[in-house]
């Protein structure tokens, strides 16, 4: 596989308000897939073992501040319940996308006196992650 940069990212998250394009002003993103695993081992066994359990996830997003208005501001609440939309290497026909169903765990932001504020969110998985490509 080749190497490529993140300057083609294309994110979005999709809620019931509309649609915030995150990828216009991200400085970082971020996913970290996980699953459960409960403990498969007992009695004499000399090594742990495990059993796998359900898929799980974050992602992280992170950017510009260029505007912190009502729209980034109400779609990054806590709580809101909403889609994101993601294609790592940008939307050209064939390239891969990932349709994930995410919670908002809320807007944090980075207010230095002598730069530009940062805002950035991370988001709790919440079903299962559809891969596919763009069309």
């Amino acid at each position: 596989m080749a190497e490529f940069t993140g300057k083609n990212l294309a994110a979005s998250f999709i809620y019931s308000g509309g649609t915030i394009d995150l990828a216009a002003d991200f400085r970082s993103f971020s996913k970290a897939p996980s699953i459960g695993l409960v403990v498969a081992s007992a009695g004499s066994d000399a090594d742990q073992t495990y059993l796998t359990t359900l898929k799980d996830g974050t992602y992280s997003w992170g950017g510009v501040a260029q505007e912190v208005g009502t729209a980034l501001r109400a779609a990054l609440v806590e709580g809101t319940h909403g889609t994101l939309e993601i294609g790592e290497e940008g939307t050209a026909i064939g390239n891969p996308k990932e349709t994930v169903p995410v919670i908002s765990m809320g807007a944090q932001y980075n207010i230095p006196y002598d730069n530009v504020v940062e805002i950035s969110c991370q988001f709790q998985k919440n079903g299962a992650r559809v891969e596919g490509v763009y069309s």
